[in-house]
């Protein structure tokens, strides 16, 4: 009886796999909020955003790190090829999402920004009188500016 062979991985590539196991896990979960954001925003529902979520945001900055630490640590090396498939794979439709994500906030801000923007400029007319065949209005008489002023003629 032979024993069944016992493949030994080194400790480290073994923590690396683990790491980007989990990256790939966190990319797929950010690629649903995104998803679902992008059809919050489709739809005009801004109270359904789920990137506004606390933990959505701690995903985000997890994600940014563990791929800034690989990349500071040499890349990718002795990992499964399947896995290393994914997470291309991952990382190429979490970009194209959150290019998408971008463009649809970029015109919902404009247009918020727009109506604000109306809005405050219709307050500034009826603010002024401003009608196309009012009178000037009569300026006011100059105040004092505070100082003491003695024999002022009014």
């Amino acid at each position: 009886m032979n024993p069944a062979p016992t493949t030994q991985t080194d400790p480290q590539t073994e923590r690396q796999r683990l790491r980007l196991e989990q990256l790939l896990t966190v990319s797929r979960r950010l690629i649903e909020a995104i998803s679902g954001d992008i059809s919050a925003l489709e739809r005009g529902a801004v109270h359904e955003l789920k990137t506004t979520d606390p933990e959505i945001e701690k995903l985000c900055a997890f994600y940014g790190r563990e791929v800034k630490s690989l990349k500071a640590e040499g890349g990718i090396k002795g990992v499964p090829k399947p896995l290393i498939a994914a997470l291309k794979e991952t990382g190429g439709k979490l970009d194209k999402l959150l290019v998408r994500h971008e463009k649809l906030v970029s015109a919902m801000r404009e247009a918020s920004e727009g109506l604000v923007q109306a809005v405050a400029e219709g307050v500034e007319q009826a603010r002024h009188g401003s009608r196309p065949y009012s009178p000037q209005p009569i300026p006011k008489r100059a105040v004092s500016s505070g100082a003491i002023v003695y024999n002022k003629v009014v």
